[in-house]
């Protein structure tokens, strides 16, 4: 029996080949693109839940407030955190820490120089506490011993190749300290979901202890193990007392020190916050994402639906015949099972088989585990099968609901009605419901492309054109001499515009932060401000505007260790009225002692990170407070000429002067627009799935457009034999399209410009939503259902209407 339904339900796909190939477009489109976006949604949303008991560690993260109000927070903690918590409260299970203070090392072994951008030092409890595999090693003794290094696989390949690396010793440069390490483990190269991303971890024995008991640097992770949630909240209101315990007298003294407990799983899609180095995700994006994942599936079903719809009213006869010589309901419901099971199952071996081919191409576009490990993951083959038995049930199910209630007369009598089975307001709630989705998904896609636009277009107040960085090699005792000279060496280079120094450049955070006073503050309010060293030329070169005052300059002796440049923001957050009264003011700088500080000059506010963060209060100047504020950076200003060329002349004096070092260089706006790369491929994204929903809104369409034509073939035929003419035939088929497009417009438009109007807001830098955005979202809604109908009307409306009343 089945046998037989198998070879019916054949014979009818082959019959009707173009509902067939328009069903299995859509459910491949629909059902492959939710798979997609799912997969996203869950790659984003599962970071660090690997660890074992991930649910129970949490992130302790600095908050500083004052009345009440939150004034300052990073990511970050300070040194002495972890050892006070373990010991002060009986909540706290297991701690450990991450230090990231100069996490940018240079590494040597033997004649293999690299500069690493992940080394850290972290405690020995590092690898019990979380759950990274170690290939070689003991997790209870790797990071046990001063002078000890755990490295990834990536790196013991890199700088030992097939050797062992255990035992031998590689010596890790920072700015100030060179640390010889023997490798004692070597673990695998971190999971990509994990938020940390280490290349080296060395021992913290191998640090003072006065530097991990330190309370006053805020550079490290902590993370902390509880027994329940409630335990972290627990922590969080005792913090504060035990911070008054253990502070400095130097640090934050008016400001009340508070942690949150972050959990482990929220810190990935949680905003990005001073002192964090991992690259983040986005909640609002991973929630846009998966709403469309949503919207394209329903689009998808609907389109099947009502192209199930028409098919089976086609087949009415059919039906009614069985029904004639005896045949009952569940025949009939097996029968139009298994041709839906056998529509699904093509399209996820369609969807298969296209993801084969494409992922290559989708890996290339967007680089991740998500492509690359896509056949490895688990909910890929959960979700196509969960999707396939869905769909087999749905899309078989609404062939039954449409004909229920058929009437063997009216069938046979060639009257069927188009009211039959399912209500005439759910088939054209489900119409507009595809015209809604379409008009939103239009106003977004181009709301989020203007909006990229103008995030990489707007003037940043900085320019960061023609510019070549190259960092600086690790501290030497005549290190500022030689980087002196070899920047007034590079300025003699034909091609080269100007030449400067600083501790940071645009696009990357500044991460050395003080807490500075406004001389004579009468509350002696501490303001948490961004330090930032240049040199002369510097302001000059990034054509930084001097609001008020001047630019630092060699005719002014103190300018090199006694005068400061403060950004607006910096200047509002002192409380200064305006930037008159900010010029020749005073700064009390932390740790400095009663030194007064003069600002002689306010720079305008300019973007030092990308368009999603707000501006900074900076502090320019031209010393080291506590000599930690070195020079990283040397940017050079190209003018014409061959950049490849100069970059290899600039290579070329530097090695002249640090033999020993790697020249490592980039161009400045590449740099700062990698800051948008995940932004400008999530706009890809949904552009290119907005016009994948659009394309099956069409299939629906035309569903809808053969099912209406098979319902008034009759009617088109009289008019026309009553004189009607081709065009107006069209114009009334397209009518009914368009009063429905016309309804999805008033609902799409205040439904998307809500939804990109809150989208919106979490930028503090935005562009507007232009009325004509709707206009055009609307249009061209339209103008697809307008040429999509009509290519189904004109064969009807050119049809001899005699043909057409033949079987009256």
């Amino acid at each position: 029996m089945i046998k037989h339904y198998i070879k019916i339900a054949i014979r009818n796909l082959r019959k009707n080949i173009f509902y067939t190939l328009i069903s299995l477009i859509g459910l491949v489109i629909s059902m492959g693109a939710f798979v997609i976006l799912m997969n996203y949604v869950d790659f984003e949303s599962h970071y660090d839940d690997f660890h074992k008991n991930s649910d129970r560690i949490y992130r302790a993260e600095s908050y500083f407030t004052l009345n009440g109000t939150v004034a300052d927070s990073w990511a970050t903690s300070s040194f002495g955190y972890a050892g006070a918590m373990k010991a002060e409260f009986s909540e706290v299970k297991a701690i450990t820490r991450v230090n990231f203070k100069d996490n940018e090392r240079i590494v040597r072994y033997q004649d293999k120089i690299y500069r690493e951008p992940m080394v850290v030092i972290a405690d020995s409890n590092f690898f019990t506490f979380f759950s990274f595999p170690l290939l070689k090693g003991d997790p209870q003794k790797v990071l046990q011993e001063p002078n000890t290094i755990a490295i990834s696989a990536s790196s013991a390949k890199k700088y030992f190749g097939d050797a062992d690396p255990i035992g031998k010793v590689l010596d890790v440069t920072t700015r100030k300290i060179v640390y010889h390490c023997a490798v004692t483990g070597v673990f695998e190269d971190f999971p990509p979901q994990s938020h940390l991303k280490l290349d080296m971890i060395i021992s913290y024995a191998s640090t003072s202890q006065f530097e991990r008991d330190f309370w006053y640097t805020h550079s490290a992770y902590t993370y902390v193990k509880t027994d329940s949630e409630a335990d972290a909240r627990t922590i969080e209101k005792k913090f504060p007392a035990l911070a008054e315990k253990f502070k400095t007298e130097d640090a934050m003294r008016d400001k009340s020190w508070e942690i949150h407990m972050v959990p482990l799983a929220d810190i990935h899609l949680n905003p990005l916050k001073p002192m964090e180095f991992e690259v983040k995700g986005s909640k609002q994006n991973v929630r846009f994402i998966f709403v469309f994942a949503l919207i394209i599936l329903i689009v998808g079903w609907v389109n099947f639906i009502n192209i199930m719809t028409s098919k089976s009213i086609e087949r009415a006869g059919e039906i009614g015949l069985r029904k004639l010589v005896g045949s009952k309901m569940k025949h009939m419901m097996v029968q139009f099972f298994i041709e839906s099971f056998i529509l699904n199952f093509l399209a996820v071996s369609i969807f298969l088989i296209l993801m084969v081919i494409a992922l290559p191409f989708l890996t290339h576009l967007y680089y991740s585990p998500m492509f690359s490990q896509f056949w490895q993951r688990p909910l890929v083959w959960g979700l196509l099968v969960l999707i396939f038995l869905l769909s087999t049930l749905i899309t078989g199910a609404v062939p039954i609901l449409v004909l229920r209630k058929i009437k063997i007369a009216v069938v046979l009598k060639n009257r069927m009605s188009f009211r039959v089975g399912m209500g005439k307001g759910l088939r054209h709630g489900l119409i507009i419901f595809q015209f809604t989705a379409a008009i939103v998904l239009v106003v977004s896609t181009v709301t989020i492309r203007r909006q990229m636009d103008y995030m990489q277009g707007k003037d940043l107040g900085a320019d960061v054109t023609q510019t070549l960085i190259f960092k600086t090699p690790a501290k030497t005792d005549d290190y500022e001499a030689k980087l002196e000279m070899i920047t007034e060496k590079m300025k003699t280079i034909g091609g080269v515009k100007s030449v400067s120094r600083s501790s940071a450049v645009p696009g990357e955070m500044v991460d050395f932060f003080i807490a500075n006073q406004r001389d004579n503050d009468p509350e002696k309010v501490s303001v948490l401000t961004e330090m930032f060293r240049v040199d002369y030329d510097f302001i000059d070169a990034y054509q930084l505007k001097i609001v008020k005052g001047r630019n630092f300059s060699k005719s002014f002796a103190a300018d090199k260790d006694n005068s400061l440049i403060l950004t607006q923001s910096a200047m509002k957050l002192f409380g200064f009225k305006n930037e008159e009264e900010a010029v020749g003011g005073f700064i009390n700088l932390e740790g400095q002692g009663n030194k007064k500080y003069q600002v002689v000059g306010v720079l305008k506010d300019y973007h030092h990170l990308s368009l999603k963060e707000n501006f900074r209060p900076v502090i320019f100047l031209m010393f080291s407070p506590w000599n930690m504020l070195d020079f990283k950076y040397v940017s050079v200003k190209i003018q014409g000429g061959n950049a490849k060329a100069i970059a290899g002349m600039l290579e070329q004096e530097y090695k002249s002067v640090f033999p020993d070092s790697s020249f490592d260089s980039f161009f400045l706006d590449e740099f700062f627009n990698r800051q948008y790369k995940d932004d400008v491929t999530y706009g890809l994204i949904i552009m290119i799935f907005t016009w994948l929903t659009i394309f099956i809104v069409c299939l629906g369409i035309l569903g809808i457009a053969s099912l209406m034509l098979l319902r008034r073939t009759k009617e088109i035929a009289i008019r026309k034999i009553s004189g009607a003419k081709p065009w107006q035939i069209l114009k009334l088929i397209n009518m009914e399209f368009i009063r429905w497009v016309g309804l999805a417009i008033l609902i799409g438009t205040p439904l998307s410009w809500w939804i990109m109007h809150n989208w919106l807001e979490n930028f503090p830098y935005r562009t507007e939503i232009e009325w004509w955005i709707f206009i055009l979202a609307g249009l061209l809604t339209v103008l697809v259902t307008g040429i999509t109908v009509s290519i189904q009307t004109v064969k009807n409306a050119l049809e001899n209407p005699v043909k057409s009343l033949r079987n009256e």
